[in-house]
């Protein structure tokens, strides 16, 4: 131990979209910068983003090149692709570590995103040697079986267990951070003292104390009053059911009231701004695009303007940050029936559960939603309450205190 100076941390992430950046930011406000040295290994890009660049709290910067990871693969991965991708950017992480540790000695290691290099952090040794590290995991889902989560069955499900597994047992491991109430509630039931390790925070996400009147907010953004308003929020692509919302709100037998606001980058599908739906809606002022980053001022706006958000996504199974964004300001789920954002939303009433590939299922939730609008505003206060603790404070009390554990080496 060396009490003469002060701890240093490294925080290594990549990818500068979706929550990443978010998660970091929240890291780097947490207050670690009270007591310790903070260095955040990241590509350019990531310390462009909006959220890093505007941090107010001190940190160094080593970038990182992360074009082996960023450049070559694309955006949907094939199985086979994602464990290359999870070797190679575990190495990189490697890299960047030993890099660092021949100028100052690391005494803590945070990754706010395992699943994307479990491989490469597990195999085939620890990865930061003795350093203690703790990671943040969104995405496991080998316990969905035993915990009654509905979803396909994960390819590689049990090579993905035993990399858990095996992060787990490294001694170096302090904790695996979970945002799936549902993986800590299946490692409470395991027998072996390694499963103490995973630990549950509540999805972190922001709040707005005051929101913009509604009536003000519709103005601005071109909305009527007499409109029901559904929200697709973040990155906008084939996952996240753009097109099965808008061919539900464009067809004959949806409500006219129904108008559908996207906000956020748009990455697809191609052709989607071409497609009859968007034609349709888009003649009929229905539809409400802003396609691009969205501040905080409008982040206000959007949420205000909102009567549901939809996470009626496909082929993602995770908990939802946007979902808990709704919820965070009342607002009701029109949610996907599968993964954890169905679990969720079944098991606490926070909205409307659909097929997100079913047009007349989710024709008939848009409907209800002007036909029985009081079950939705229920909704958005069930929702209120359940997501009130998902604020910053857990994560960041949570990782402070587990590094605060450790001493300098």
């Amino acid at each position: 131990m060396n009490p003469g100076r002060p701890k240093r941390v490294l925080i290594l992430e990549i990818i500068p979209g979706g929550h990443h950046p978010f998660v970091v930011r929240f890291l780097l406000d947490s207050g670690l910068a009270n007591t310790a040295e903070i260095t955040l290994a990241s590509p350019a890009s990531f310390f462009a983003h909006d959220a890093i660049a505007s941090c107010g709290a001190p940190f160094q910067r080593h970038p990182i090149d992360a074009r082996p990871i960023l450049d070559v693969f694309p955006k949907h991965l094939s199985p086979v692709t994602m464990l290359r991708r999870s070797w190679i950017l575990g190495g990189i992480y490697r890299k960047a570590f030993a890099e660092l540790s021949k100028d100052a000695v690391i005494d803590f290691v945070i990754v706010p995103y395992l699943d994307n290099c479990v491989l490469g952090l597990a195999l085939p040794t620890a990865p930061f040697g003795a350093t203690p590290w703790l990671a943040l995991t969104m995405r496991t889902m080998f316990h969905f079986p035993m915990m009654g989560v509905a979803s396909p069955r994960q390819t590689f499900s049990n090579l993905r267990r035993r990399l858990i597994y095996r992060v787990l047992g490294q001694k170096s491991a302090a904790a695996l951070l979970t945002i799936d109430p549902t993986l800590a509630e299946f490692a409470q039931k395991q027998n072996h003292p390694r499963f103490r390790k995973i630990r549950y925070v509540p999805d972190p996400t922001r709040h707005h104390a005051n929101l913009p009147v509604r009536a003000e907010a519709r103005r601005v953004l071109g909305i009527s009053d007499e409109a029901r308003v559904v929200l697709l929020f973040g990155e906008i692509d084939g996952r996240k059911g753009v097109a099965s919302l808008l061919n539900a709100a464009a067809s004959p037998g949806c409500s006219q009231q129904i108008h559908v606001l996207l906000a956020g980058k748009l990455w697809g599908p191609e052709g989607l701004r071409e497609s009859e739906a968007w034609v349709r809606l888009m003649s009929k002022r229905r539809l409400h695009a802003i396609l691009e980053y969205v501040d905080d001022e409008c982040e206000q706006l959007l949420l205000a303007a909102a009567d549901c958000m939809w996470v009626g996504y496909i082929g993602f199974y995770g908990v939802s940050g946007v979902m808990a964004l709704g919820g965070r300001h009342a607002l009701p789920a029109l949610a996907c029936e599968q993964g954890l954002i169905g679990h969720i939303a079944k098991a606490h009433e926070l909205g409307a559960v659909v097929d997100p590939t079913n047009v007349s299922d989710i024709v008939s939730a848009l409907n209800r939603l002007v036909t029985d609008p009081e079950y939705f505003v229920q909704a958005g206060q069930r929702a209120l309450a359940y997501y009130d603790n998902h604020g910053p404070a857990a994560l960041q009390r949570t990782v402070t205190d587990i590094v605060g554990q450790f001493g300098t080496r």
